[in-house]
């Protein structure tokens, strides 16, 4: 049953010194594929995040993690104050931030925002 196995793979049956070679390159493959579709863009993506969170001010409208936003209100090393309505303020993780909001003016002043230029384009 075995011989017949081999024949259908295209083996010879012989020593098996190229078939583990063959299967040494494919576990390779399959690592640098791994790394490459997985692991690093889960290392960008991380890096990124506590980029944002290294850059929160006070001021910052922020949404969290939750789906909440709101208006940093105080920045400490390991938390922040979010005030997310009128005298009510919240104490939260910094790594709880999901994303930093673009305020009303500074989308107007962001170039490729005007919509005469992307109609030009």
């Amino acid at each position: 049953m075995t011989v017949a196995f081999t024949f259908l793979l295209g083996q010879d049956g012989g020593s098996g010194v190229s078939g583990g070679f063959t299967t040494l390159a494919i576990f390779i493959v399959f690592i640098v594929v791994l790394y490459f579709a997985l692991i690093r863009p889960t290392q960008k993506q991380r890096k990124q995040h506590d980029q944002l969170v290294r850059s929160i001010n006070k001021g910052d409208t922020v949404m969290t993690a939750g789906g909440i936003y709101g208006t940093v209100t105080k920045v400490k090393d390991d938390y922040i104050m979010l005030e997310i309505a009128r005298k009510t303020e919240v104490k939260l993780s910094r790594g709880s931030i999901a994303k930093r909001e673009i305020e009303a003016g500074a989308a107007e002043e962001a170039p490729g925002s005007n919509e005469e230029e992307s109609e030009e384009s």
